[in-house]
C-alpha cells in the first residue's frame, strides 16, 4: 500500500505545475468540421502502466449514473451538493483526477474558453480534488463558465459510473457528451491518464449534433 502511495504521490508531483491564468485569455481554436472516430478498446495505463477501472468501460448508449457531488467552496459549511440533473439539455462532461496538473489545467481551460461558444450546453467538470482546492484553482484561473464539481468524498461518481481507478483512488481522465436522459453520446478515454484527450474532437460532435 505504501509502494502505491508513494508512486501515485511521485507521478503528481512530476506532472504538478503552477497554474497560467493568462493562458486562457490567448487562447484561439477551431472546432475541425469533420468527427474522427474513438476508439476505446484499449487499456488504460498510468505513466506507461496498465491499470483496471472499477468496472468495464462505458459505451456510447449507456446511461450516466447520476450521484451526488460536492460544489466548490471556500470553507467546510459552505460545501453543497449538486449533480449532473441539475444542468438541463446536452451535457459536456470532463472527468479529471486532478485540476492541478498540466494537462487538467490545459484542457480545462480549453473547455472554459469553448463553454462562451456554447451557450446553451452545460459543460462539467468532475475531479477528485476538494471543494477547496477547486475553489482555488477556478480563481486562480478565472474559471467562470464551467460547472466544477467534487467526487473527492464519496468516490461514488466514479465507482458507479466505471470512470474510478482503484489501484489509485481517483478518477480517471475522459470527456462525455449525454442528452437530457444521461445517455451517453460521446465518450473518450484518455489511453494514458497523463496525456490530453482529443477535446476538438469532442466539441467537433458537439457542433454537429447541437446543430440539428
Amino acid at each position: 500500500m505504501k509502494t502505491k502511495l508513494f508512486f501515485l504521490f511521485s507521478i503528481i508531483f512530476l506532472v504538478s505545475c503552477t497554474t497560467n491564468s493568462s493562458q486562457n485569455k490567448n487562447m484561439i481554436f477551431e472546432i475541425p468540421q469533420f468527427i474522427k472516430e474513438v476508439n476505446n478498446t484499449w487499456s488504460i495505463h498510468v505513466d506507461g502502466k496498465e491499470v483496471q477501472l472499477s468496472w468495464n468501460k462505458l459505451q456510447v448508449w449507456d446511461t450516466l449514473k447520476d450521484i451526488l457531488l460536492d460544489k466548490k467552496a471556500d470553507f467546510f459549511n459552505e460545501v453543497a451538493t449538486g449533480s449532473i440533473n441539475d444542468y438541463a439539455w446536452y451535457r459536456l462532461i470532463e472527468t479529471v483526477p486532478s485540476l492541478d496538473t498540466p494537462v487538467c489545467t490545459l484542457q480545462t481551460q480549453q473547455l472554459e474558453f469553448a463553454a462562451q461558444r456554447f451557450k446553451d450546453v452545460s459543460f462539467i467538470v468532475v475531479s477528485n480534488d476538494t471543494p477547496f482546492a477547486l475553489q482555488r484553482f477556478c480563481a486562480a484561473n478565472k474559471i467562470k463558465n464551467l460547472n466544477i464539481l467534487s467526487d473527492a468524498r464519496t468516490r461514488e461518481f466514479g465507482k458507479q459510473n466505471s470512470l474510478y481507478l482503484p489501484d489509485y483512488g481517483l478518477l480517471t481522465r475522459s470527456v462525455m457528451i449525454i442528452d437530457k436522459n444521461n445517455v451517453i453520446q460521446y465518450i473518450e478515454y484518455a489511453n494514458e491518464v497523463t496525456s490530453e484527450l482529443d477535446i476538438l474532437n469532442a466539441l467537433a460532435f458537439l457542433k454537429n449534433i447541437n446543430s440539428k
